[in-house]
């Protein structure tokens, strides 16, 4: 039973793995008769797909299903008994008749999910969006799929980024392609990303004045500098993890967490611990948490258009 079920938010890694398989299942000269994507199928269409003759030639077959519901949702009563008839035609599935489903959520608690997740002959992988203090692993994914791109980057340099940009993959892996230009062929330094990323010292600078509510001109025309260079969506999610970062230390701070233990939480080094708190020491954590809620409000509105990108910065920056 050649199953596999890929599912998760983080886009990047989903569709590298994804773009891997189909290069070692699918052959390239035969891809209109061996490959097929449905996106969002019922029920019905899945069990026409899978129970359809193959025309490989002898090959493998590649069936995709991207966004089945029955992986996030249970099914009405009126569809159990032919998802039950799909499970028994999966069962015996030939060899050469590869099923993958896609989904961005499964909920295995849901009966179909149980089924495909708990069965042991079937591939699993869970793509997680990593989590924002996660940013030593960012970094060494960043590394590992450089260097199968056949760029090198420095250690320091990939973490510099990472706590710049956030830890979202794909805006990384972008400005990762970006600087092997620059480097091109050397591996890339933490000199190069201090001069060609987007986010770099003056963007910091901006945030620091902005959070600890100073020198509100050279904020304005700090962002204005930035903007030429970079979209505002990329700016809120660097924003965003400021944010996180400064209220999250300050809490913990207040809490009485000591330093070393805030380093081994965050796996950053207690030096940097140490200056972010300096930073941040006359920030009382009503304007963190208030700033934060502003952030998510102000971005939400941005990306659902109720507010242009430009309009919802300015908003945010004037807070």
């Amino acid at each position: 039973m050649p199953l596999y079920l890929y599912y998760g938010d983080e886009p990047y890694l989903l569709k590298r793995e994804l773009k891997q398989l189909r290069e070692t299942l699918v052959d390239p000269a035969m891809a209109a008769l061996s490959h097929k994507v449905i996106q969002k199928p019922s029920i019905g269409e899945v069990l026409e797909h899978v129970g359809t003759v193959s025309f490989s030639l002898g090959g493998n077959t590649l069936i995709e299903f991207h966004e089945f519901s029955p992986l996030e949702k249970a099914v009405s009563d009126g569809d159990k008994k032919l998802l039950e008839t799909f499970k028994g035609l999966l069962e015996s599935v030939e060899p050469t008749k590869h099923i993958l489903f896609v989904n961005t959520r499964v909920d295995r608690k849901v009966g179909f999910a149980k089924w495909l997740s708990g069965n042991k002959s079937v591939q699993v992988r869970d793509f997680k969006k990593l989590e924002f203090w996660k940013t030593d692993e960012a970094a060494q994914l960043i590394i590992q799929d450089a260097k199968r791109r056949g760029i090198a980057i420095a250690p320091q340099a990939a973490l510099m980024l990472v706590e710049g940009m956030g830890t979202d993959l794909q805006p990384l892996m972008m400005e990762v392609e970006k600087l092997s230009l620059y480097a091109n062929g050397r591996a890339i330094t933490v000199q190069d990303v201090a001069t060609l990323s987007n986010h770099n010292d003056n963007t910091f600078q901006m945030l620091s004045d902005w959070v600890n509510n100073r020198q509100r001109g050279d904020v304005y025309k700090t962002l204005d500098e930035i903007l030429l260079r970079d979209h505002p969506v990329r700016l809120f999610g660097l924003v965003q993890t400021y944010l996180n970062n400064a209220y999250r230390l300050k809490l913990w701070q207040q809490l009485g967490i000591p330093e070393a233990a805030m380093a081994e939480r965050t796996k950053k080094h207690p030096f940097k611990v140490k200056k972010d708190l300096q930073e941040f020491a006359s920030v009382p954590l009503q304007r963190l948490a208030m700033l934060k809620e502003k952030a998510v409000d102000l971005e939400w509105k941005c990306k659902t258009g109720q507010l242009p990108d430009r309009l919802a910065l300015d908003i945010l920056i004037g807070a």
